[in-house]
């Protein structure tokens, strides 16, 4: 068993956050059964002050497990950014030990990149975010490294499913104190470092797959957020690199399948 990555983008060059109050959580329901109240609260929090952005950027450094029969454990590494302007720009860049890809969405085409072999496919696409999300899962079984943060609402992707939640108190990730909470559903258990300060911001994640052979984790530690950047329209719009070939989407999609670190894509959405 062989797993790697998925997604891509534009490098971006990213500053410190930008500093100011974060909203107070509107009045919420019950937590889910077997979900401890702290840990939905902490949850729900950083899942609204994500969804009242309307533009960021952020990078995080990605490592997984790749596992072979017979052979030892080994961890990979790529480096992930993303630009986000809602409802409808995605750029995406990932690059590292396994990957060195970019996709484009512009609210009307969504096109990958794979910059190692100058291939690339563009299909029609919906007109937000959310939705091109769902087409890639449902058309393609494409399963994007932690696509639940730029939805628009966070913590109805991130709460679906889950059976178990606590609250572990104040741990540092991503060298501030954050709020670490632990997480199961059916087919994996996660952990999240939420900023303890006053912009909740998720720091790092690690998901489990406890039912896949030898029990492999991915982690992403978020490095750095942008809150407020501004954007040129460019970085939204691709073009063709010079000699770059355009090939099927069902061929592009089967690659990013194969480099995923994502257990059982097209089976459900991962955090």
């Amino acid at each position: 068993m062989r797993m790697r990555l998925s997604l891509a983008g534009v490098v971006l060059v990213l500053t410190t956050p930008v500093l100011g109050e974060a909203q107070q959580p509107s009045p919420a329901s019950a937590p889910p059964p077997g979900v401890e109240a702290r840990a939905d609260q902490e949850l729900r929090r950083m899942g609204e002050f994500l969804a009242k952005l309307p533009r960021f950027a952020l990078e995080a450094e990605e490592t997984f497990d790749e596992l072979e029969a017979g052979e030892p454990r080994r961890q990979l590494t790529n480096v992930r950014r993303a630009a986000v302007v809602r409802p409808d720009h995605l750029a995406a860049d990932a690059t590292g030990d396994t990957l060195n890809r970019a996709s484009w969405y512009d609210g009307a085409k969504l096109t990958m990149l794979d910059k190692e072999h100058n291939t690339y496919a563009t299909v029609d696409a919906p007109s937000t975010i959310d939705a091109t999300l769902d087409q890639l899962q449902d058309k393609w079984g494409v399963v994007l490294a932690l696509a639940d943060l730029v939805r628009s609402d966070p913590y109805a992707e991130l709460i679906a499913g889950v059976t178990y939640g606590r609250y572990l108190g104040l741990h540092m990730a991503a060298g501030v104190p954050c709020h670490h909470l632990v997480f199961a559903q059916e087919t994996i258990e996660w952990q999240i470092w939420i900023d303890a300060g006053p912009q909740p911001l998720p720091r790092k994640l690690v998901i489990t797959y406890v039912q896949e052979e030898g029990e492999p984790q991915y982690a992403a530690t978020i490095r750095r957020w942008k809150l407020d950047p501004t954007f040129p329209e460019k970085l939204f719009t691709f073009e063709a690199p010079a000699g770059a070939q355009k090939i099927d989407p069902a061929a592009m999609a089967a690659s990013q399948l194969e480099d995923s670190p994502l257990p059982g894509q097209g089976e459900g959405r991962q955090p």
